[in-house]
Formats: C-alpha cells, structure tokens, sequence
C-alpha cells in the first residue's frame, strides 16, 4: 500500500469519532477474544478427553506458529507502515521494524482452525473474526497487507497440521 491509500484509510477511521472507537475496539479487543475462547477450549478439551493427542495438538500447533512467526519477525526485520510513511496509526504503537508476518493474525488464524476440535460452528465464527484482526491490522496501519497474508498462511499451515496430525 501507499502513504496515501493508508491516509485514506486511517481518514475513513477517524471520520467519526464513532468510527475512530470502532477501529480502535477491532485491533484492540479482538485479540484477547481469541486467548479466552483458546484458553476454554483447553479446559473443555482436558475435561472432556484428559490428556491426548487432541488437546496436545491444540497445544503444539499455536506454539509453533508463534514461534516460527517470531523466528521470520526476526529474521526480516521488516518496518511497519507507520514507520516508513508519514502517518499515525489508529492506535498508539511505537515498535519499530518486526512487522513480517503479523503475529495476530497468525495466532488468529492458528486458534480460529483449533477451535474446530470443539465445533465446526465455532470454528467457523472464529476464522471470520480471525479475518477481521488482519484486516483491522492493515486498516489501522500496523502492518503491510503482505505481513497479514504471510500470518494467515502461517496459522492456517501450522493449524491444518495440527488437526490432521493430532
């Protein structure tokens, strides 16, 4: 995206302040949604079945996509939208460089496909929400449409693997 495609983009967002809260409530409250639907999964699972290879991989994959996500943040060193162009993102953020692939919305995606262990309906309410967090990203300039698709790929691969391997 250009500086200006992503000043259009924060305008739209702060047209109201209606719309500003809006934007700010997707980037900031979407993820914790995702940790509390993840952590009453685990219990059901442990609950329900104890100790198995389900409830391992529910545990392994999101592990893993984290880890490989931090390894490429590393690694690329890519700068964030806010850092290279003149513009000020929807929420204060101040990290510089890490922005490939985006974190939340691999960890999103990786939760969202764990929670089909549970419910195919769950599952799917969480890869639409999971959608929104990468969009939400991009939209409030923390990060690159490139670092959203590239943390979607990596949660979807690394949540794929832990449904068919476990």
């Amino acid at each position: 995206m250009t500086e200006r495609q992503y000043n259009r983009l924060l305008a739209f967002w702060r047209k109201t302040p209606r719309r500003e809260a809006l934007g700010k409530w997707a980037v900031k409250l979407l993820p914790p949604v995702f940790f509390c639907v993840y952590g009453a999964e685990l219990l059901i699972l442990f609950w329900r079945d104890g100790i198995t290879r389900g409830l391992l991989g529910a545990v392994l994959a999101p592990a893993l996509a984290l880890l490989s996500s931090n390894i490429l943040r590393r690694l690329i060193n890519r700068p964030r939208p806010y850092a290279r162009y003149a513009i000020r993102p929807l929420i204060d953020k101040s990290t510089r460089g890490r922005s490939f692939p985006s974190n939340h919305t691999s960890s999103a995606f990786v939760l969202a496909l764990t929670a089909f262990r549970l419910s195919a309906a769950l599952g799917a309410v969480m890869l639409l929400l999971a959608c929104l967090t990468g969009l939400s990203r991009i939209s409030a300039g923390l990060h690159w449409p490139s670092d959203v698709a590239a943390g979607a790929a990596l949660g979807i691969c690394f949540g794929l693997l832990g449904l068919i391997l476990f």
